[in-house]
């Protein structure tokens, strides 16, 4: 990877300690990158967002960054990507499913140079409004997501996350009355890494869309961890199926895998092997790498 030092960026994110914008700005600066963090929510909630957005222009007037990287940055007017054009360039990184993608969203799209998504089904739609739309695969934190050395198995299977009737998740709940697995909810962090390392299997539930998957997996991949998920459209392009991690689609098929895995563990650790190095593809650094690669900083 060729060092980008020089490069500099203002990423306009949230910081809070389990945010997953700390390991991508982390990545800018193992990548070479001069990174300038902006809390946009902090300071909004501090000053109030009108003020924070002309804060943030002055910022960028000031600084004049290569690159002006908006993560999501929901509540933030669409005024300061038109004024942000004007000294740097601007990319809008969005990791969210389709049930997030509102007009508000639809017009800073318009407006940033780069549209990235960390939900490959998302692109489409991001098309319609920037030809410049692209995917690229979400990140674990590397300080957050990692092996436990002899991890002592607590549970069988979990599963770490919402529970919840609406659209996007509307199998969770199917899966969990007919099957049952150990349920956690909001569990970040270091504790997260800790509760998937002492599971022999962590599951996945993909967008009922089938439209991606969440950072959920790159993090149970990132710790070694064995992980069955119900499947996404385009996931073959990224790992294999029964060498880096396995798939259910019905709750009889995730019963008997539940099955098989408990009593062949060696196979499932050699799956959890083979998860933890392909994953490396997709830690922070090349996170930064692929988002940096994408602009020509020249034009």
């Amino acid at each position: 990877m060729k060092n980008l030092n020089g490069v500099k960026i203002l990423f306009v994110a949230v910081f809070t300690p389990h945010s997953t914008n700390v390991a991508q700005s982390r990545g800018f600066r193992q990548a070479g990158c001069g990174v300038y963090e902006y809390d946009y929510r902090d300071r909004g909630n501090a000053v109030g967002y009108r003020n924070m957005e002309d804060d943030l222009i002055m910022t960028v007037e000031n600084l004049k960054p290569d690159i002006v990287v908006f993560s999501k940055c929901n509540g933030i007017h669409y005024r300061v990507v038109d004024e942000c054009n004007k000294y740097s360039k601007t990319v809008l990184w969005y990791m969210d499913a389709m049930n997030n993608f509102d007009q508000e969203l639809i017009e800073k799209v318009k407006r940033v140079d780069w549209f990235i998504n960390g939900i490959e089904g998302v692109v489409p739609y991001g098309k319609k409004y920037n030809p410049n739309t692209t995917f690229i695969p979400q990140c674990p934190d590397e300080e957050m997501n990692f092996p436990i050395p002899s991890p002592e198995y607590s549970y069988n299977i979990t599963f770490i996350g919402n529970i919840t009737h609406n659209n996007t998740h509307a199998d969770r709940l199917l899966y969990y009355n007919e099957v049952g697995f150990t349920h956690f909810d909001n569990v970040h962090g270091l504790e997260h890494n800790k509760v998937v390392n002492s599971s022999k299997i962590n599951l996945n539930f993909s967008h009922t869309s089938t439209n991606g998957a969440s950072v959920r997996v790159f993090k149970i991949l990132a710790a070694k961890s064995f992980l069955l998920t119900t499947p996404w459209k385009g996931m073959e392009d990224m790992f294999t199926i029964g060498e880096h991690l396995d798939i259910f689609t019905t709750p009889k098929e995730l019963k008997d895998k539940i099955n098989y895995y408990i009593n062949h563990e060696s196979e499932r650790l050699q799956i959890c092997e083979n998860g933890h190095s392909i994953v490396q593809k997709y830690m922070p650094i090349k996170w930064a790498h692929k988002i940096i690669n994408l602009i020509n900083l020249n034009d």
